[in-house]
């Protein structure tokens, strides 16, 4: 069993000459004095993380100093705030550790920016650079690092023996060497669960449930009963096993006999949380999007597939969960319906009316291949229509003709509102993984 590291240990260094020697900015600036503010930003506004180091690199001694103490505490990453010109090479510790170089525009010196650049790029070398005057933009970077943590200590469940993509022995080896854990569990395990919830918790949900839905559409309260139960089921499984992502062969499970319900409606309330990440039909892949996306994003991603009309470019990104926290977990839902199951017209499940018209950013970790594919689009609101499955999320393309004839991979992607294209860019360069903008995307 992998031991999980929950406390993100991150190494803080601070680069460049002091003050009274010749250098970029000038010979009078200061670097103590960024550095008191640096500290006091990053403590106050990320206090969940253990800040380790605070080492000033002003000369070769104290890079050797520095390279001898790197992992000493657990940290997975280094951050560089690069404060003034120094011809020190940081080359040796990104060689060791992802790194991440942040610097205000006018501290770096050209030829700083240019040497951690090309350092960066060196092969096996993991990072990213951050060359900003704004705070928000320090901000993102966290998120991210975040996002690489907690998907290296991520312990997931799947529920039956299919696993979309791949085989379960490939998934195993290469979920090891990026550090997640998975737990295969039979339906057994979760039908045990299932008999045992009580049932005053259950109907309890269900009025909530039924209270905030604009409508129930074909669904009697004994199939939302079991949904709710299945939820609750569900939810005994991770905390059981302390994980913080679960998927299921649902399809399967559900046409066997072996699930007395989707979990369609249970994946959506756990969603909507953002505790415990899901994702249907035995998808590793967009539970893992989903787990770093919810650092990165704040928000809940909508795991679809697109019908492609390109008659008008757009993708129409439809599937029959889908959380309605769709704008972060502290705003308001979107409006939705709990009708059945589309393609077979059973069970219960939730259809979001989408109300967002702006930018979209649609996403997909591909560990096995060391990929992220994404697509940026214009995202129009939902569609109703009895065709395809529930919910229907309408994504203007730049080339949908492109899109369709160069798809890669299966046909889950991830959905999220908002441009998050420069957070998954510094993600990929963490993870070593190449970043691949799919044809079709503006």
């Amino acid at each position: 069993m992998i031991i999980l590291n929950k406390e993100l240990v991150i190494r803080i260094i601070f680069w460049g000459k002091p003050k009274g020697v010749p250098k970029w900015p000038n010979i009078h600036f200061d670097p103590s004095h960024r550095i008191v503010i640096i500290k006091d930003f990053l403590i106050n506004n990320f206090p969940e993380i253990k800040f380790v180091g605070w080492n000033w690199v002003k000369n070769e001694e104290d890079l050797s100093y520095i390279i001898e103490k790197i992992g000493s505490e657990k940290e997975e990453v280094v951050v560089i705030f690069h404060l003034s010109s120094g011809w020190v090479s940081a080359g040796k510790i990104m060689e060791k550790i992802p790194t991440v170089v942040i610097s205000d525009p006018l501290l770096w010196g050209y030829a700083g920016m240019v040497t951690h650049s090309q350092n960066l790029r060196k092969d096996g070398v993991r990072g990213f650079i951050v060359s900003s005057k704004d705070w928000n933009d320090v901000k993102k970077a966290f998120k991210v690092i975040k996002a690489y943590h907690a998907l290296r200590n991520s312990r997931i469940i799947v529920v039956g023996r299919h696993i979309l993509g791949s085989t379960k022995e490939e998934y195993v080896k290469t979920m090891e060497s990026l550090g997640v854990e998975i737990l295969f569990l039979d339906f057994d395990e979760l039908k045990n669960e299932y008999d045992g919830i009580n049932e005053e918790n259950v109907r309890i949900l269900v009025n909530e449930l039924i209270r905030k839905a604009d409508k129930v559409i074909d669904v009697n309260r004994e199939t939302l009963v079991k949904s709710i139960r299945m939820y609750y089921a569900l939810k005994r499984l991770v905390e059981k096993y302390g994980a913080n992502g679960i998927t299921i062969d649902c399809l399967g499970g559900f046409y066997s006999g072996k699930l007395d319900a989707y979990p369609c409606i249970a994946f959506s309330l756990f969603d909507d949380e953002g505790k415990v990440m899901s994702a249907c039909e035995c998808d590793i892949d967009s539970l893992l999007t989903k787990i770093a996306m919810r650092e990165i994003a704040g928000r809940p991603g909508f795991i679809s597939e697109p019908a492609i009309d390109t008659s008008d470019n757009v993708a129409i990104y439809a599937h029959c969960v889908s959380a309605t926290k769709l704008y972060g977990y502290d705003r308001e839902n979107e409006p939705f319906l709990i009708r059945t199951h589309a393609e077979d017209d059973k069970g219960a499940s939730i259809q979001v009316l989408s109300m967002y018209n702006g930018p979209g950013t649609i996403v997909k970790l591909i560990p096995i291949e060391k990929r992220i594919l994404l697509l940026q689009g214009l995202i129009q609101g939902h569609m109703e229509r009895e065709l395809a499955c529930r919910t229907k999320i309408v994504v203007e393309v730049k080339d949908g003709q492109a899109l369709i004839d160069e798809w890669q991979h299966n046909w889950h992607r991830v959905l999220y509102y908002g441009d998050w294209y420069r957070e998954i860019f510094w993600l990929s360069k963490l993870l070593g993984f190449s970043l691949v903008k799919e044809k079709g995307s503006y």
